[in-house]
């Protein structure tokens, strides 16, 4: 199978697995955006690169798949384990069921699977896309799904103010760190405003 059908195929896959989900609509399509933007700061990061990037690219579509299956009763086997654990088990299985190749299959659950802890350079890699990708645009979809899951604002405040600094902070790469300095400054003139509201 060809690098672009798998992309294609995957793509189709998390629309889908968002739209179906009992998840609102804003949410769902942040979270859709999210991970599709991920993908594109991954051929930010690798650009000039001669090494294949499609496991990196999969791992950038499928590393937040759970979110789309946290309401429904699909998956019910994955409650309790972290976040990448679950997305790597659905991502697994789609993978499967689509007959992608082993070897990529089982580089990109590996890279699903680190993309929090990040030990190695590839993983170092997906996990600045998805910084990269919170930082510009995920945030307010964060902020808005937590009230609408009933938190305090002022608690969201305070987490939110952290986690962009936490984001910020585990940008590894020299050009990750250029990308993210705008998102960076413009999300905590944003959260001062929302304290002020």
């Amino acid at each position: 199978m060809k690098k672009e059908e798998m992309i294609e195929k995957t793509m189709e896959f998390v629309k889908e697995s968002f739209e179906e989900g009992n998840i609102p609509s804003v949410i769902a399509k942040g979270m859709i955006r999210h991970l599709f933007q991920t993908r594109e700061y991954i051929l930010k990061l690798t650009e000039g690169s001669k090494k294949d990037t499609t496991a990196l690219e999969l791992a950038a579509l499928l590393h937040g798949i759970e979110r789309a299956y946290r309401r429904t009763r699909k998956y019910k086997e994955l409650e309790g384990e972290k976040h990448e654990i679950r997305s790597a088990k659905i991502a697994e299985d789609f993978m499967k069921k689509k007959k992608f190749p082993r070897k990529i299959i089982k580089k990109t659950v590996n890279l699903i699977e680190k993309h929090e802890t990040a030990p190695t350079k590839e993983s170092k890699i997906l996990r600045d896309a998805d910084n990269l990708s919170f930082l510009e645009n995920t945030l307010p979809i964060w902020f808005e799904a937590r009230l609408w899951m009933g938190e305090s604002k002022k608690n969201i405040i305070q987490d939110c103010k952290k986690k962009v600094e936490e984001k910020f902070r585990q940008i590894h790469s020299p050009k990750g760190k250029e990308l993210a300095k705008k998102f960076h400054k413009k999300w905590l003139q944003w959260l001062e405003q929302k304290e002020a509201d």
